[in-house]
């Protein structure tokens, strides 16, 4: 959809759900449907759009279904996926007899709508009155109009399940300020079970909670204090009981089963250094030039000269601020459209809705200034804000890595169902990269990239370099397990591959030093024979089969060098 329609499109629909939710005053309805409208306009680009990488998260959630327990292959504990909660969400509906693609596209559309209510709900936290409900609203569809948070809505994997997640435990913190019982325990309990960087959210919550407690238990001046040190130690303890009771036994679990700290994709993926620093640092600038995050600098301001609750906007700015340290620290990731910072993009747009309504209220409340200026010029940055959002929905070149990517994956279904039509249920193949081929074959595979394949996770290499999660391998060690087949290339081309193909598509891979070290192993082709088949009219699956590989040499056929 070119840009000028789609703009029209989203803002006629923020429009409508702002004007109907004032004038009907179903606030949280006109949040869901206008999500809901705004979220299906991005579809034509990203609703048939999975990422590789969740097919990772499918195959774990498919042999857990099938009895095999959650892992990669049979028998071989290693934890390549970093969301238990999602995997095991997926393997009830596998189980159910639902469709894990279908079922993941739709889960994570439904959990998108719940970020967005969550959204508006946060908001009515953070400042009251209507000025809340209508920043809520708008909060709620700068989110939907965001195509980071629209792509991984319905990419395959947990970020919207871990968005909406951390909305729930941040309002239910909030609400505890205030002297509700402490249940946020439970859920930011949920929230470290949905991926493993949950804890460090929860280890702010943790400060802020000691912090409010110790405020509480202390004089405020001439004043009594509100609680007593007795009191205040055991709502602690009460709050981080309940998440010790779901989190400890879990980690426990997942410690005996797979022996590390960290799933084996942390240790794939990070490492420590200048230059893992500074490509993180690079990941987070990119970032905030796309999503406008120079208007986080309002919320300061809004802090010292306004109403907006200053204790709770602090809590929410402090989360945002930390999972950027935090995205920086690993390095950022590799993956299209900002993947790292799905979860705090709620939290994000609320401060930006609330400091905004709030400072614009709040000035014209001190001046004489027409109400019809006020909200003109409310509407006219809302407008602008919300077609800066959706410029990377648009037709053009912040669509085409998503295009792209969406013709390679159907590149890769159809080598990984070839596979599975045509090859011995034994047949352990070798692939870059280990997601949709290895799903969609249920064959026994080997992650060259190292995120399902401990021991060139732990390989002690140089990270910052390359792109995220691409900077592990080790060829002596795949070559060593004699795997059936290499795969080098994941896509089809359109006619057989030679030695000289294979030369070249080393020495170009700067990007992927796992295939530049195994085109340059002098093993790999007195090990293995350059093969190829014809799977669709024109289009050729090329592969290495390791010699002596009878089942497979007969479905394929040799390439003349």
């Amino acid at each position: 959809m070119n840009f000028p329609i789609l703009a029209l499109c989203v803002v006629g629909i923020a429009a409508a759900s702002v004007y109907l939710a004032r004038r009907t005053q179903q606030y949280a309805l006109a949040v869901l449907a206008g999500s809901a409208g705004i979220l299906l306009l991005h579809s034509r680009l990203y609703f048939h759009f999975t990422s590789d990488d969740a097919y990772i998260s499918f195959r774990y959630a498919r042999n857990f279904a099938d009895g095999m327990g959650l892992v990669w292959n049979r028998g071989e504990h290693v934890e390549g996926y970093s969301n238990f909660l999602w995997v095991v969400l997926l393997a009830g509906m596998s189980k159910a007899g639902a469709d894990i693609v279908v079922s993941a596209r739709w889960l994570g559309f439904g959990f998108a709508l719940a970020g967005g209510l969550g959204t508006y709900t946060l908001c009515r936290e953070l400042l009251d009155g209507v000025r809340g409900r209508v920043a809520g609203v708008a909060a709620a569809m700068l989110l939907a109009a965001s195509g980071t948070w629209a792509l991984w809505a319905m990419a395959g994997l947990e970020n919207s399940l871990f968005g909406a997640l951390v909305l729930g435990a941040v309002v239910l913190h909030l609400r505890e300020q205030e002297g509700a019982k402490p249940l946020s325990g439970f859920a930011w309990a949920a929230v470290s079970l949905a991926r493993p960087d949950g804890p460090i959210l929860f280890a702010v919550s943790a400060a802020f909670k000691l912090a409010e407690s110790i405020l509480r238990a202390s004089p405020d001046g001439d004043a009594p204090a509100r609680s007593t040190p007795a009191r205040e130690t055991l709502r602690c303890a009460a709050w981080a009981a309940s998440f010790a009771l779901i989190y400890v036994p879990y980690f426990s679990w997942r410690y005996v089963t797979y022996g590390w700290l960290f799933p084996n994709t942390y240790y794939a993926k990070v490492g420590s250094g200048l230059d893992q620093y500074s490509r993180g640092l690079r990941y987070a600038m990119q970032f905030s030039q796309e999503h406008a995050a120079v208007l986080l600098l309002i919320v300061p301001l809004a802090l010292a000269l306004t109403s907006l609750r200053r204790k709770q906007s602090a809590y929410v700015l402090a989360l945002v601020l930390v999972w950027f340290g935090a995205s920086i620290y690993v390095g950022g990731d590799s993956l299209v459209r900002f993947r790292l910072f799905t979860p705090v993009m709620p939290l994000f747009y609320a401060l930006i809705a609330t400091s905004a309504a709030a400072l614009v209220t709040d000035l014209h409340g001190a001046r004489a200034a027409p109400k019809w200026a006020a909200e003109g010029a409310v509407a006219l940055a809302g407008m602008g804000l919300l077609a800066f959002t959706l410029h990377a929905s648009a037709d053009g070149f912040g669509a085409l890595g998503i295009v792209l990517e969406r013709n390679a994956y159907g590149d890769r279904k159809a080598i990984g169902r070839w596979m599975h039509d045509n090859l011995p249920e034994s047949t352990v193949i070798a692939v870059i990269p280990a997601g949709t081929i290895p799903y969609e074959s249920g064959l026994p595979a080997i992650d060259m990239l190292g995120l399902n394949d401990e021991h060139i996770a732990h390989r002690d290499l140089k990270i910052g370099e390359f792109p995220a999660g691409h900077e592990k391998y080790d060829s002596d060690y795949v070559l060593d397990s004699k795997p059936d087949i290499i795969l080098l290339l994941d896509v089809l081309s359109y006619g057989p591959w030679s030695r000289a193909n294979y030369d070249a598509y080393g020495a170009g891979a700067g990007l992927i030093p796992a295939v530049v070290n195994a085109t340059t192993n002098e093993r790999l082709f007195k090990e293995y024979n350059i093969r190829a088949v014809e799977i669709t009219p024109g289009k050729w699956l090329n592969l290495l089969v390791r010699r002596g590989s009878t089942a497979v040499e007969a479905k394929t056929q040799p390439v003349p060098q």
